[in-house]
């Protein structure tokens, strides 16, 4: 897990740097702590707790650090999850060709994600702003961060080359090809994680339907050696700019309805990345905190 935000509603009213005071005297480190509606001199009732790297990743010693938070503090409630990201990393380990590779399973992870978000973005810094994927002729580039979905949303999606962590450059043995899943309000619930505890024995693979990998399927197979068949899914695919160098939201736009006109999930066009999706389980079922 890449952090967790953790919803804390104390017995009384405080000031947020007390409450990070007490939790770094607690052993969980100076953490972001952010309250929620306060009122004059800043005092609240309510605090979203960041949790980064170890102990988002160890419920034992988050619990142990929180019990003693709240031997000095007392909760109205027990804590609750207010949002997460998990991410997976996909490593190229050879010496050889090392960047080029994570680069391309950087553009592989971007062309082949499919999402139910929506704003398909790249930020260009060189531009300042970011280029909208849903126009016909943009095409991805790896080397920009891609997103879908807003903050705002219950979910939300970022692929990217990572090549810094907070803000210092990683070595290049370090680098590896990301996707970062954002969770928070009704889409925890869906998933079972709404107390802190939840977490306690939680199967993350769980979140594999966040984690959908797909490919477009050749013309030729899905004509099933129609000519005519061909020719319109070829001509369809070219009119709709539908093309993974676009991203898999490019075919939103057809093969959405199956022969009795209901609306399918996704497009018929596409098919499952089962290398993907398998390597995704795997990390998923290994993410044990």
């Amino acid at each position: 897990m890449d952090w967790l935000d953790v919803r804390l509603r104390t017995a009384r009213p405080t000031q947020f740097q007390h409450v990070q005071s007490a939790l770094d005297t607690a052993g969980a480190g100076k953490l972001h702590v952010t309250p929620i509606e306060p009122g004059p001199g800043g005092v609240a009732d309510t605090f979203v707790v960041r949790v980064t790297d170890h102990l988002a990743n160890d419920y034992a010693a988050l619990s142990k650090a929180l019990a003693e938070f709240v031997a000095r503090y007392p909760l109205a409630h027990a804590p609750e999850i207010a949002a997460i990201e998990v991410a997976c990393d996909f490593l190229h380990t050879g010496e050889v060709e090392r960047e080029a590779a994570t680069r391309a399973m950087t553009y592989r992870l971007q062309s082949s994600l499919l999402t139910d978000g929506d704003s398909p973005r790249q930020f260009d810094p060189a531009r300042r702003k970011n280029r909208f994927m849903d126009a016909h002729g943009e095409r991805l580039d790896p080397l920009l961060n891609y997103r879908e979905g807003n903050k705002w949303d219950y979910v939300s999606w970022h692929v990217y080359w990572k090549r810094t962590d907070c803000g210092q450059p990683l070595p290049p043995t370090d680098w590896r090809a990301r996707v970062e899943v954002t969770l928070n309000g009704h889409a925890l619930q869906d998933v079972g994680l709404v107390k802190l505890a939840d977490l306690d024995g939680y199967k993350f693979t769980t979140l594999a339907r966040f984690f959908r990998f797909r490919t477009p399927i050749a013309p030729e197979t899905q004509a099933k050696g129609d000519r005519f068949k061909l020719a319109a899914i070829t001509i369809n695919r070219r009119l709709n700019d539908a093309t993974p160098a676009r991203g898999l939201h490019s075919f939103r736009s057809i093969g959405q309805r199956d022969r009795w006109r209901k609306l399918r999930r996704e497009s018929s066009h596409l098919q499952a990345d089962n290398e993907l999706q398998d390597a995704i389980k795997d990390a998923l079922r290994r993410l044990n905190i």
